[in-house]
């Protein structure tokens, strides 16, 4: 992982408790998000990683007058502890007794006392929570705030991304943006809206069928649209697009806006808006005060995440090119270790390589986690210069990785048997793939969410006494965000976020694992697709189909863990991956796969 240099740290949150002290404000608030509250930003946008030194993707951090804390979830703890400074309290999100961000300011707000934030960067529901909070206990809220902007325009912050927006074609998306805008204002009618404002960058991409390159490994471009019944404006930066662009989105009723025109342009509207409290950020919903706001899901979120028969044919497609550049790369690493220099880096590099070999490939999904031995007990590792390490004939090595296609987004994880592990690894090698095959093989009526199915997982693991700290599986983006609501696997029950009804076509990822600090991490993980089963008296049934190709390196299993129903499951997926990539794999590794990967 990335190490700050802590006197770098203490002094940007130095600064920072001047400008508090300079103001008098009690407190200040950084999030992780941006404008458009999306779980990954620009390097711009990462003003929590600049004050706090901490780079997870998911954190908020509180500056108080003399201290800090920053909270952040199971899948960063490791990480956190070994990046902040030590005037920065690491808050455990999700661990009895580590209280919420609200539950801490309603401890520790002062009659009096000032709470500030910047107001693009936490969503309106959010921001009306604190404001409420804030005024029972006499204190004041500022949302105009730019203490860390500030600070970081003096500190060579990066510029803001700019890319070329570029046209996702019909033959990929499977609908045009004038059917996709028809079916949004039926939802908008339905809910007696005459207005749409959408911040939302994955929807705004989906809507209109179009990719930038804003955000690293996400083709996303930064905009926000506003959607009547029979108009349209689109706001982005206009010399990100072409004039034939221009013209096309003309010609369809679509009125292209500078993107830094939106704040002007809301403050001026009457409507009745609909929006999403959760991804509209706080400034931005306190501009529409002439509206009257309707607060709900954003339609297109539902739409995108079922995957319509033209994208799944192509989702699959790029699995299979997927299962190849996988395949190959672990026959690569199998037959290497020990006998060539390999560190986690190199390996990394080298699965790159193999997906760079494939059609429409456009980069990696995220960040590849490439993670040796102990260093897989942190869930987001990041292999870098500094924790970079020779990998050996032993032990364990754990790669989640993902790729960017024309025709969807791939999520793979497999653990990798090396060499001699211990009893303990091994145990838990196969309960985490006996946990992920019985989520896999599951089916449940249509109503059932994504937590009345993530206990199958779990059950496993529950009975020997272990859990991971987060979800199960999440939603899968098509050539968009490796995660995508509002389908999710979480066994804590919200239907309110990531806990949609399951349908067919949508997509979400099973990914159970075990991680033990200082010693090993095992995850094993598919893509899902849900599809029908059957119907009959009972209602309609429905399963998931595997949509991943690539087998499982079997030699870290314990068979007395496993019944023959499971031995047999296990085999006939390693089967059904080697039907789909067997074409392109040569005589010699078809043969290697066929004498190691299956359970004799």
């Amino acid at each position: 992982m990335t190490k700050w240099r802590f006197l770098d740290m203490n002094l940007n949150f130095m600064k920072l408790r001047e400008q508090m002290e300079n103001q008098k404000v009690s407190y200040y608030l950084v999030p992780s998000e941006d404008p458009h509250q999306s779980e990954y930003v620009d390097d711009y946008f990462k003003c929590r990683q600049y004050i706090s030194g901490f780079t997870g993707s998911a954190g908020t951090f509180l500056a108080g007058c003399e201290e800090g804390w920053l909270w952040t979830d199971g899948r960063y703890f490791t990480q956190a502890e070994g990046q902040i400074s030590s005037d920065i309290t690491l808050m455990k999100q999700g661990v009895s007794g580590v209280p919420t961000i609200l539950e801490f300011l309603k401890e520790h707000l002062q009659e009096g006392d000032t709470l500030g934030v910047n107001g693009f960067t936490i969503s309106a529901s959010y921001g009306k929570k604190i404001a409420k909070l804030v005024k029972q206990h006499g204190a004041s809220f500022r949302f105009d705030l730019r203490f860390v902007e500030e600070l970081w325009a003096k500190d060579d912050r990066p510029a803001i991304t700019k890319s070329t927006i570029y046209r996702h074609d019909i033959k990929y998306s499977g609908e045009h943006t004038d059917s996709k805008l028809a079916r949004v204002r039926e939802k908008m009618k339905e809910l007696d809206a005459n207005a749409f404002f959408l911040s939302s960058l994955p929807d705004i991409a989906w809507l209109f069928n179009l990719r930038g390159d804003d955000i690293a490994c996400t083709p996303l471009f930064y905009s926000y649209a506003w959607i009547t019944i029979d108009k349209c404006f689109l706001f982005l930066r206009k010399d990100c697009i072409s004039a034939v662009a221009f013209q096309r989105f003309k010609e369809h009723g679509i009125s292209i806006l500078d993107y830094t025109e939106v704040s002007a342009f809301l403050k001026d509207q009457h409507e009745t808006v609909l929006l999403n409290p959760d991804l509209t950020n706080y400034l931005h919903y306190n501009l529409l005060f002439k509206c009257k706001i309707i607060e709900d899901k954003n339609p297109t979120e539902l739409m995108k995440a079922i995957k319509n028969d033209i994208q799944i044919d192509h989702l699959k497609a790029c699995h299979i090119n997927d299962g190849i550049a996988m395949t190959k790369f672990m026959y690569w690493l199998k037959k290497n270790v020990g006998k060539i220099p390999m560190t986690e880096r190199m390996i990394s590099d080298h699965l790159e390589e193999e997906r760079k070999k494939l059609p429409d490939y456009m980069g990696p999904s995220f960040e590849t986690i490439c993670a040796y031995k102990d260093h897989a007990a942190m869930m987001h590792y990041q292999s870098t210069e500094e924790s970079d390490v020779d990998v050996k004939a032993e032990g364990m090595l754990l790669i989640d990785s993902g790729g960017q296609y024309y025709g969807g987004t791939t999520d793979v994880t497999r653990t990798f048997i090396l060499g001699p592990i211990s009893e303990e690894e091994r145990k838990y090698f196969t309960l985490v793939l006996k946990s992920m095959l019985t989520l896999a093989n599951a089916k449940f009526l249509f109503g059932c969410r994504g937590s009345n199915l993530d206990i199958l997982a779990r059950e496993p693991l529950w009975e020997d006494g272990v859990d991971y700290r987060c979800g199960t599986g999440h939603g899968v983006g098509y050539f968009l965000g490796v995660h995508e609501g509002p389908n999710a696997f979480r066994w804590r029950s919200n239907p309110e976020n990531l806990d949609a009804v399951l349908q067919p076509g949508m997509v979400i990822t099973d990914e159970p694992g075990v991680y033990v600090e200082g010693s090993h991490g095992i995850r094993h993980e598919n893509e899902l697709l849900c599809v029908k089963h059957t119907e009959n008296e009972y209602g309609t049934f429905l399963k998931f189909e595997p949509i991943t190709y690539v087998p499982f390196d079997i030699a870290g299993l314990d068979l007395d863990y496993l019944s023959n129903h499971e031995i047999a499951s296990i085999n006939e997926y390693q089967q059904y991956a080697f039907d789909h990539i067997k074409d392109a794999l040569t005589q010699e590794e078809k043969d290697w796969y066929l004498n190691n990967l299956f359970i004799k």
